[in-house]
């Protein structure tokens, strides 16, 4: 049998979803953490309890588990996963302050060196970056081959859409020779660019290195425009 509340729980969650937080009221917020915890109790009056116990949201997510238990209906276990909340946020933002800059072509390459260096197989990273060009995930393709890597770029499509990434830059390393690209890694740009394009995903830059030290940019010789030039007449 259906509990009376599993339709407000839905309507809330499919809020949530489709909107975000931000039209939220403090208690509902509350609510939504709740029900992780409680499936078959108010969490209406709880959450309410709560804010008139402690203040205010602040005021709940500061509150130790053993003060949380002072409210009737808090468990230990409930009290244990809503007291983490402010540490669990806490190690968010440390980790966003230690997420490389990707803020001009300097800091793009120092990056991309650190990811590629030292390689002694051809190797393609791709990092996915949010519109402010913020880090957001990188992925590693490898090969037991000193010339040729195999790309799937399905996979990488998949991932920035997984990741909701507005851009992605590829970095990779010839072992032998000059760092210029060949008529392969001019193809596989040119494929990248409109696979992401269809997604609305910009293709950023591809930077190759060889054990030199010397890099070829697609952004700054120009390529990646004259590529999504190219896309838009076809489009």
């Amino acid at each position: 049998m259906a509990h009376e509340n599993d339709g407000h729980r839905a309507r809330l969650r499919e809020r949530m979803m489709n909107e975000g937080l931000a039209g939220f009221r403090d208690h509902e917020v509350l609510e939504l953490l709740l029900f992780q915890y409680l499936p078959r109790k108010d969490t209406n009056k709880l959450a309410h309890n709560l804010l008139n116990k402690f203040g205010s949201f602040a005021g709940v997510i500061n509150a130790s588990p053993q003060q949380l238990m002072t409210v009737d209906g808090i468990s230990e276990v409930t009290a244990c996963n809503l007291g983490i909340l402010k540490e669990v946020f806490r190690r968010y933002k440390q980790s966003e302050q230690g997420r490389p800059s990707l803020k001009g072509v300097g800091s793009i390459v120092m990056f991309a060196q650190q990811l590629v260096a030292e390689s002694y197989t051809e190797r393609l990273v791709v990092v996915y970056v949010d519109n402010a060009t913020g880090y957001l995930y990188k992925d590693e393709f490898a090969s037991d081959d000193t010339q040729f890597v195999n790309v799937d770029p399905k996979r990488i499509v998949a991932a920035a859409m997984r990741t909701g990434a507005a851009g992605v830059m590829l970095f990779h390393c010839h072992i032998k020779g000059e760092c210029r690209p060949s008529q392969e890694d001019y193809r596989f740009t040119e494929r990248m660019t409109f696979a992401l394009a269809s997604i609305n995903v910009s293709l950023l830059e591809h930077i190759i290195f060889n054990d030199s030290g010397d890099y070829y940019s697609f952004f700054l010789n120009g390529d990646i425009d004259a590529i999504q030039q190219k896309y838009k007449k076809l489009n």
